[in-house]
């Protein structure tokens, strides 16, 4: 999952909010110099990376881009999955997302100073040009994924990839349902 996906399922704690988002940027037992809650965020979100790693429902959709995208199957599922999720909001509205992103704005405004500088950097940019709503959209997505296919050297067209899950977007859908099913089962020991 990548950001949205990860901020959602923190639950309503802040501390685990801010660790969860600031995980990536921290290495090894780095995490233990915040408090516990935070920690906790930081252990939530490791366990929701593994958890997906190994996702069966996850893995499907994964496979779908090695023949044109090899290797970046699970960066492009990762960026796909928040895309899906505002899918999955629009059918249900169950989350509340719309809301529920000023609030994660909110908190990690009120954070940036706690935050790692490579995490910082990252924030400033999501913020200003509020990644977390125009993943629900199809050129919100796009430029996400054109922009981590330049920032790791991979390709300048990686958003190609987005008409791979457009044709598929019915099998996405129902595996990210029972995905989103499987993993919120699953967190429900860390909140």
């Amino acid at each position: 999952m990548n950001y949205l996906g990860h901020l959602v399922l923190s639950g309503n704690n802040l501390e685990i909010i801010f660790g969860n988002f600031i995980a990536d940027s921290l290495k090894g037992k780095s995490y233990l110099k915040y408090s516990e809650k935070i920690q906790k965020g930081v252990i939530l979100h490791r366990y929701i990376d593994e958890f997906t790693d190994v996702n069966p429902h996850y893995l499907k959709g994964k496979r779908r881009f090695y023949a044109k995208f090899p290797k970046m199957g699970g960066v492009i599922n990762d960026i796909l999955y928040d895309h899906l999720l505002w899918r999955y909001e629009k059918k249900t509205n169950a989350l509340q997302l719309d809301s529920k992103i000023d609030e994660y704005y909110k908190i990690l405004d009120q954070n940036f100073d706690e935050m790692p500088c490579k995490i910082q950097y990252i924030y400033y940019y999501m913020r200003r040009d509020d990644w977390l709503r125009n993943y629900q959209y199809e050129d919100g997505i796009k430029k996400a994924l054109n922009s981590v296919g330049k920032r790791i050297n991979y390709s300048n067209d990686l958003e190609l990839s987005f008409e791979i899950a457009k044709s598929y977007f019915k099998n996405f859908d129902n595996e990210f349902e029972l995905f989103y099913s499987n993993i919120k089962e699953k967190i429900s020991i860390f909140l």
